[in-house]
């Protein structure tokens, strides 16, 4: 047991008493209006607070369990859900924040946070240096500064100073701690090896601080000339090398950057594979043709059907995307890989795995089904563009300085009401073809055009930032004439954009730095925003006017709608999707026979009543 272990258990050993009942949490609770709320844990369960106790857990872990957060609900459906106990995802997370802090109090943990924040140790003057960097727009994020401080708090409390977070200290430590708070521990800790590029922070970490130890142990490390290899191997497949033009020496892409990224981790995969079934040894390895010889095929393609039975994390259908993938790029390459070809034909298991990538995942059938079947909910999906601008004009209407809290709020709202803009009033778009458009320098592929007196804005999408690359989208126009899609833009960039520094004049000119170019712009550069950010916001928002729903559902949504009217608009939604109408068949075909079974059922209940 290490050093840290050892001091982690004697500080909270002191601290943490070992039964204790809700009933215990709410008796030591003054306030009546928390303890209404800790009774309703008892109602909850229709069961004593007495008996509440943790079962032979840990109580905060209990109540995590039953009750979790709404980030870890995310769009699903709260506790109690099918007896409406809760009125919104609001009151819950209200409800929760206040009996949770009630039991922290309760086990001595608010009282133990606050010794170890006491403390004066090596932590006391990174912490105050970073929270300096995090005020007025400095470097450090108010968040990043926020997860850096909960981690400080876990190594306090194991012993561990700024200056200890080595590769021999760091890994065994995360090792005892709970998913989610290795999990956000290692956020913090790539936080820092980011911000390592500033001398004074840099000044607090051990010398040539890295995170490579966040790596998981269970995977073989794939050795740098081999990803060099690799990344070469891809560049290679991604231009049509058949279109080469002499005069600006350019090919046409085969595939974008963000999909050789993909593709890369693919191969690393394979290598990888390729070393922990021992027949091949990367240290050595010096070219790339072996990995697709057969004894690597075989060995590969069983390690990961076995892997896929073992880690919830892989799946046969990444499996069968490895396979198809791998054979792409050996055969741009110039390698033979038919055999890989002929595998993901044969093999039932990379079958089974293939057939689930062109299924559409119960997840998103659940919210198809249950857009058709309410009216409401359809209004909703529709309209939610003036629902998220609305909301946003309602934080904006004060003649008082924005907080950052109300700040945070117009920027997320507005951007969900420009992207629904875009994808209701424009085209079912990916979240990815969204957040590349530009509206000004030279990538512009945003525009806002007239016609006579009709407006418009039209978004032009390259064929090569289309997923699948099926059919290539005609110019896409957002008018003036249909239900708000072209007010709600005009307005995003009139009014909300310039919300976001790097996509505000004055603010770049004061800091003598160049404009973001895109549409959708990020809070801290001027790089685009990124699609996590827009699902974490669109998440939020959504939830916010009663429909849960993630970005990709607009274009599962679309084609549902379009589809329940009449199957025979399939046409129609493929060209609103940009793809194919058989990658329609594959995905919606659910909707067909659920129509075709309705209508035997109107039938027969006809022929019953004599018609």
């Amino acid at each position: 047991m290490g050093f840290f272990s050892t001091a982690s258990q004697a500080a909270m050993s002191e601290v943490v008493p070992t039964s204790k009942t809700m009933q215990t949490v709410f008796d030591e609770t003054v306030n009546e209006t928390e303890r209404t709320r800790i009774a309703r844990v008892g109602e909850f369960f229709d069961k004593p607070l007495s008996i509440l106790d943790g079962d032979e857990v840990d109580l905060l872990a209990w109540f995590d369990a039953n009750f979790p957060s709404l980030k870890q609900i995310g769009a699903g459906p709260l506790p109690g859900a099918g007896r409406n106990f809760w009125k919104s995802k609001g009151s819950y997370g209200k409800w929760r924040e206040v009996v949770r802090r009630r039991i922290r109090t309760t086990l001595g943990l608010v009282a133990a946070k606050m010794a170890l924040r006491e403390r004066i140790d090596g932590w006391t003057p990174f912490l105050a240096l970073l929270e300096d960097l995090s005020k007025d727009h400095g470097p450090v994020h108010p968040g990043t500064f926020g997860s850096i401080r909960t981690f400080s708090d876990r190594a306090r409390a194991a012993g561990i100073d700024p200056i200890d977070l080595t590769p021999d200290i760091v890994p065994p430590f995360l090792d005892q701690m709970p998913a989610h708070e290795r999990d956000a521990s290692a956020t913090a800790l790539r936080a820092l090896a980011r911000h390592r590029v500033f001398p004074q922070i840099a000044a607090h970490l051990p010398p040539d601080f890295d995170t490579d130890y966040l790596v998981p142990t269970a995977h073989t490390p794939v050795p740098a000339s081999v990803r060099k290899m690799i990344a070469e191997m891809v560049e290679a497949a991604r231009y049509d090398q058949r279109t080469y033009d002499d005069v600006s020496e350019s090919c046409t892409e085969n595939f974008n950057q963000e999909t050789a990224k993909t593709y890369c981790a693919a191969l690393v995969s394979l290598a990888r594979a390729a070393q922990d079934t021992g027949v091949v040894d990367l240290a050595s390895l010096n070219c790339l043709d072996s990995l697709f010889e057969t004894p690597v095929r075989i060995a590969a393609i069983r390690h990961w059907i076995d892997q896929s039975e073992t880690d919830a994390g892989f799946s046969l259908r990444s499996a069968a995307d490895y396979v198809r993938i791998v054979a792409q790029i050996g055969k741009a390459n110039g390698l033979k890989t038919k055999k890989w070809l002929k595998n993901l034909k044969k093999n039932p298991h990379l079958q089974e795995g293939h057939a689930s990538g062109e299924k559409m995942s119960p997840k998103n059938r659940t919210f198809c089904e249950d857009l058709i079947h309410n009216p409401t909910d359809v209004r909703t999906f529709l309209r939610q563009h003036v629902l998220y601008q609305e909301r946003a004009k309602d934080v904006l209407a004060t003649d008082k300085a924005l907080t950052k809290s109300q700040l945070r709020a117009a920027r997320r709202l507005s951007t969900c009401a420009a992207f629904s803009a875009l994808a209701i009033r424009g085209a079912g778009l990916r979240k990815g073809s969204a957040l590349a458009a530009e509206c000004s320098g030279t990538g512009q592929n945003f525009f806002r055009k007239a016609m006579g007196e009709n407006k418009f804005f039209e978004l032009r999408i390259p064929i090569k930032d289309m997923k699948g690359e099926y059919v290539e989208l005609p110019p896409i126009h957002i008018r003036d004439d249909k239900y708000c899609g072209y007010e709600v833009l005009d307005w995003y960039l009139k009014t909300a954009r310039p919300l976001f520094d790097f996509a505000n004049k004055d603010y770049c000119k004061k800091k003598k730095c160049a404009r973001a170019s895109h549409l959708f712009v990020s809070e801290r550069s001027a790089r685009p925003l990124s699609g996590s950010m827009l699902y974490k916001w669109l998440t939020r928002s959504s939830a916010e006017i009663g429909l849960p729903m993630f970005p990709h559902n607009f274009r599962h949504g679309f084609a549902t709608l379009l589809l329940a009217r009449n199957w025979s608009n399939r046409g129609r939604a493929a060209a609103y999707l940009g793809c194919s109408v058989g990658v329609l068949d594959t995905y919606y075909g659910w909707i067909d026979k659920r129509q075709k079974l309705e209508e035997v059922q109107d039938l027969l209940a006809e022929a019953l009543a004599g018609k």
